[in-house]
């Protein structure tokens, strides 16, 4: 559930970035793939800093951290005007969704029977790409209406309280008992 409405709010934004960021922004669209740069390279820097994060903090820490940056960021781009800032904004996305992605496959692949993971996988990749498909037709039927930051303020809201209802239950995923392969438990 989380990924999926995180996915909603996620992609209504998603939908008009080329706009926002060429005509809200003013960044042409240079300045368009200079965000997505920005999001990869933030990305590499989760990637290279992953394993120095996972000894340091707990799950629980890092997953409340991650959701509560991403409703930071809608928030962040719903009020910036300036293009430098989307940038900065951007490698800060890229960072901290290479560190959710990296965390939420890890957790659910421990909580997860192995017979049942590709199952499991597959209803996750639903909840991904149909938050997707339903995030984008509301953003620009949002941007319509509200204009170009209205996805922004829409992705606000709606992460904000779709992160107040999974703060408590996060630590009760992550502590939850990993499942046992039943192949390793005749070893034993």
């Amino acid at each position: 559930m989380i990924i999926l409405v995180f996915n909603i709010t996620w992609a209504a934004p998603w939908g008009v970035l080329v706009l926002y960021a060429t005509e809200h922004l003013g960044m042409g669209p240079v300045g368009f793939g200079a965000l997505t740069t920005a999001s990869a390279l933030g990305g590499m820097l989760a990637v290279l800093s992953f394993g120095r994060l996972e000894r340091r903090i707990s799950y629980s820490t890092l997953m409340r951290t991650v959701l509560s940056l991403e409703v930071l960021m809608h928030l962040a781009f719903a009020l910036t005007t300036t293009g430098w800032v989307a940038l900065v904004i951007m490698f800060v996305f890229g960072f901290y969704a290479f560190i959710w992605g990296t965390i939420s496959t890890t957790v659910r692949q421990r909580l997860v029977p192995q017979e049942l993971q590709g199952r499991v996988a597959s209803v996750n990749m639903v909840g991904v790409f149909g938050g997707m498909v339903i995030g984008q037709a509301l953003g620009g039927v949002i941007a319509q209406v509200w204009g170009l930051t209205g996805p922004w303020w829409f992705a606000f809201v709606g992460s904000a309280l779709t992160l107040l209802f999974v703060w408590r239950p996060i630590s009760h995923i992550v502590s939850a008992k990993p499942a046992i392969d039943e192949s390793d438990a005749g070893e034993e």
